[in-house]
């Protein structure tokens, strides 16, 4: 039932590239549990992000097993050199104690404070297959339906199908701050990143639980195509921030 999402604190130049994370990340794939290859749903997400000098790279992961077989690989690598498009060398390993690295559990999803709103700010440019093409906008049936298939692939519960019905049908959104950004995929592609607060009138306590859950799960699994390339990372915010947030920027520090 463990959800993690670990960081890897990198020394080098520049930043990770997409296709040389993932690559990284399915060459120790391959070693440890090459079946993920086969399921219809990736059990993870990657990405990275920092400051000029101080960059990092992240994976989370979706399947306790994943984890188990993983994070040893993954610690064991501090201190010693990694290529992720370009040359790094790894200066910790965190699950704690970083912006963007955690572990949870499934069941802990449903025990936070619920609400009727989902404020989601997203990261890294998130898009979504729609009619063969990436389609660039975060509107609330694509975002919480890439977020209920996953959850459903690698989580205990499944949405009843009345909540299921008032998440995808019912929730629009009550404000949206953000712009494109070009995505560097295999195709040309852009992906939204801003803030999005999306909203469920007249929720029963239930499916608000499913909303705020749906939530929290989007830090650990990301949202929409590509989440292996590093697209699509988010997590919720305090509406507090305002539209800007810390900074005024779309990546927080670190």
């Amino acid at each position: 039932m463990v959800l993690a999402a670990l960081v890897l604190l990198l020394e080098g130049e520049g930043f990770p590239e997409p296709l040389g994370l993932r690559g990284f990340f399915y060459a120790l794939l391959k070693e440890v549990a090459p079946e993920v290859h086969d399921l219809g749903e990736n059990p993870f997400a990657l990405g990275f992000g920092g400051r000029e000098g101080t960059p990092w790279a992240r994976v989370s992961l979706l399947k306790e097993d994943l984890y188990a077989r993983l994070a040893p690989r993954l610690f064991a690598l501090e201190g010693k050199e990694v290529r992720l498009g370009r040359p790094f060398r790894v200066r910790a390993v965190l699950q704690e104690g970083h912006p963007w690295a955690g572990v949870g559990t499934y069941p802990r999803l449903f025990q936070g404070p619920l609400d009727r709103d989902l404020p989601l700010r997203f990261h890294s440019p998130t898009f979504f297959r729609r009619k063969g093409v990436h389609y660039p906008l975060p509107e609330p049936r694509l975002v919480l339906e890439s977020l209920l298939r996953r959850l459903e692939a690698f989580g205990p519960l499944k949405a009843p199908p009345e909540v299921r019905e008032a998440l995808l049908e019912r929730t629009t959104v009550r404000s949206l701050s953000g712009r494109t950004e070009r995505a560097a995929t295999e195709v040309d592609t852009v992906g939204f990143v801003g803030r999005v607060v999306y909203h469920l009138p007249r929720a029963t306590e239930e499916e608000a639980l499913w909303l705020s859950a749906l939530g929290r799960f989007a830090f650990f699994s990301g949202v929409g195509a590509k989440t292996s390339l590093g697209y699509g990372r988010a997590k919720a915010f305090a509406e507090r921030e305002g539209p800007a947030g810390p900074g005024g920027g779309a990546e927080p520090s670190p």
